[in-house]
């Protein structure tokens, strides 16, 4: 009888092994929606504070800086962010930063370029740090634009510092919460003159794409871009060839660029 329960204690035991083992390698990362956002609020209202105490004073705030033109983003392009945490006496400091268009949608696009110190949540919606990077203050990473104008848009971040005095080393009290925003304007002013006039049909597609391109254009390449911003299909094309088979595409709603020499132009293509 004795045999027989150990044996099931083991077995109770592997499972909450792995979940401990799980807490230490993901450790220190926040929970998905803690930034303050609009939609966070509506979605589950939660903040860092749900998890850690605002008891300490270190003095913190935080900034986000991007190179993020301030008369707005230009479609589809990548943008550097940087999130400072500025604190004094704090031993550890955390982050969690989403981007949101003014309905409220979240806008994703977030990239990894320091995969040690940060990581993505809630596919790219939310970047925040992971356990090594509670050693330092400073966090880099990626956005990319989305590929159709949705307006002015704004990341809000937020931002704990304390100290290790929990369990497991998490930080449970002693601890302080800054919130800040970014705001950016609508995209960028494009002369129309760089502008590219063209078709496809039909649209919505299930099969092959056609385009109709400008009759002085030589050459030009195609992509097709799903919702976050992921190439999957790209061609060339010129008068012979003007057709895309587009067949292995999901059901959906994807964004069709065209680039010459000096023209871009966008679509939204409807996939049934």
């Amino acid at each position: 009888m004795k045999k027989t329960s150990l044996f099931y204690g083991i077995l109770i035991f592997i499972p909450v092994l792995a979940i401990i083992m799980t807490s230490f390698s993901n450790g220190g990362s926040s929970g998905n929606g803690v930034t303050g956002s609009p939609l966070d609020n509506q979605l589950a209202p939660a903040s860092c504070l749900t998890c850690h105490s605002n008891d300490g004073n270190y003095n913190t705030s935080v900034t986000i800086t991007s190179n993020i033109p301030s008369g707005g983003y230009a479609l589809g392009q990548t943008y550097n962010i940087t999130v400072t945490q500025s604190s004094v006496g704090a031993s550890v400091h955390g982050f969690q930063i989403t981007v949101e268009d003014s309905a409220p949608n979240k806008l994703g696009g977030f990239g990894i370029t320091d995969d040690v110190n940060t990581h993505l949540q809630a596919g790219t919606n939310f970047v925040t740090h992971s356990f090594a990077g509670t050693s330092q203050n400073s966090w880099n990473f990626t956005w990319k634009a989305p590929l159709t104008d949705v307006g002015a848009i704004t990341f809000y971040v937020a931002s704990i510092a304390g100290n290790l005095n929990g369990s497991n080393g998490v930080t449970t009290n002693n601890n302080q919460m800054a919130q800040s925003t970014l705001v950016i304007g609508s995209v960028l002013a494009i002369n129309h003159s760089q502008l590219l006039q063209f078709s496809m049909f039909p649209n919505p597609s299930d099969g092959v794409l056609n385009f109709q391109l400008p009759s002085n254009t030589q050459r030009a390449n195609v992509s097709i871009f799903d919702y976050l911003g992921k190439t999957l299909i790209q061609k060339d094309l010129n008068a012979s060839n003007s057709t895309i088979d587009v067949s292995s595409l999901s059901s959906g709603i994807y964004f069709v660029r065209i680039n010459t020499n000096t023209k871009t132009g966008t679509k939204k293509l409807i996939i049934r």
